[in-house]
């Protein structure tokens, strides 16, 4: 399979990899043409209807745009221990891009902010994440196309790390299953003598070493390629500075769809972008003449906040398509019980809200659901 050129309205030609086309292909990727990327801000500019489809292709573009930048500039670079960017890295860049966003229900952000939390139970202690089912449909892909010629395990590992790091607590915390005679034999027995304690002690030498080492730690790393290339993991989702090529994408996408203006040139900050070694780390940077553009990016995002993401009427639309589906909830039903939906849907649908939407729009959305919960869980 070559490669193929699509034309996108905002970055133009983009060249998608042979292995980018067979995920695009798969019914999983497909699906993100039927999920709006505004959710129900559509119904308050009417030029905002465009999907999670091209913000996943856009975003693909621009992560390896930026790492083949970076990969350039530290080849030219005179610096021992520098860190390195493959070929293959960057591959992995490209297909943590495309696929960062395949975990999304209906109407984007609606569904896990607004209508998951109504039906979170008591004992629920983690809350429902869309990378959650992101890296659930990842697994399902690779289980059905051939993607061993360009990619190895580790690579598969290493991409689910770009879009959702390994939670820190489940790391440290001691599993459920752990057997309770381990952990009284972890304790230490009160018989124990004084001079076995005091070994175990660390020095003050070993415990000022060890705060050096923090203070040079910006953040902590819970994966081996982490630590020794941090600035791949900022790329994707930049915990560091939240600066990252998902929100290059989406600010310049939803700004041009929504008829706002700004000022934010995301193709400089790439052109500019630079790993530079802080401390003991290697982190990206931009130099001092990139102030204002980054400013730029963030006054782009309070305008988007402001006038378009919670604008009060968009946000009062999007808490009644809520009370649909909280509504709808009991008839949604997916195999073997699929066939009881045309039958029980209407029976719990509340006159208000069937008047309010209006019976086509109604029963769009509803068939959205089944299109697309079917294909999340």
């Amino acid at each position: 399979m070559e490669a193929k050129i699509i034309n996108d309205p905002i970055w133009g030609p983009i060249e998608l990899h042979p292995l980018c086309i067979r995920i695009i292909d798969t019914p999983q990727f497909q699906r993100l043409r039927y999920i709006k990327q505004l959710g129900g801000i559509s119904l308050v500019y009417p030029g905002a209807c465009h999907c999670r489809f091209e913000h996943s292709i856009g975003t693909s573009y621009l992560a390896r745009s930026l790492g083949l930048e970076l990969q350039k500039n530290l080849a030219m670079l005179d610096e021992p221990n520098k860190p390195d960017i493959t070929d293959k890295e960057i591959l992995c860049l490209e297909v943590a891009g495309l696929c960062h966003d395949l975990g999304h229900g209906p109407f984007s952000h609606l569904f896990d902010q607004l209508f998951i939390p109504k039906f979170k139970k008591p004992g629920d202690q983690k809350a429902w994440e869309h990378e959650d089912a992101t890296l659930n449909m990842l697994n399902s892909i690779f289980k059905n196309i051939t993607w061993n010629d360009y990619l190895e395990d580790e690579d598969i590992e290493f991409i689910k790390n770009l879009i959702k790091k390994p939670d820190e607590k489940e790391q440290k915390n001691p599993s459920l299953n752990e057997n309770p005679d381990e952990k009284e034999q972890k304790k230490p027995s009160l018989n124990e003598k004084p001079d076995e304690k005091e070994q175990k002690k660390p020095s003050l030498n070993e415990k000022t070493d060890e705060k050096e080492q923090k203070k040079h730690c910006l953040y902590e790393k819970t994966d081996e390629k982490e630590q020794k290339k941090p600035s791949l993991y900022e790329i994707i989702a930049n915990g560091l500075n939240k600066i990252d090529v998902d929100k290059w994408d989406y600010f310049s996408r939803d700004c041009h769809m929504l008829g706002l203006h700004h000022n934010f040139q995301c193709k400089r900050s790439i052109k500019l972008a630079r790993v530079v070694k802080h401390g003991k780390e290697w982190h990206i940077s931009y130099p001092k003449s990139e102030y204002y553009n980054l400013f730029d990016m963030f006054y782009t995002r309070y305008t988007l906040y402001r006038q378009a993401y919670h604008h009060p009427v968009a946000k009062a639309v999007e808490m009644m398509i809520t009370d649909a589906f909280v509504k709808a909830n009991k008839c949604l039903l997916f195999p073997p019980n699929k066939q009881r939906y045309q039958t029980c849907y209407l029976k719990h649908l509340s006159k208000n809200t069937y008047d309010f939407f209006g019976r086509k729009l109604e029963v769009e959305i509803c068939w959205d659901c089944i299109k697309n919960l079917a294909r999340v869980f």
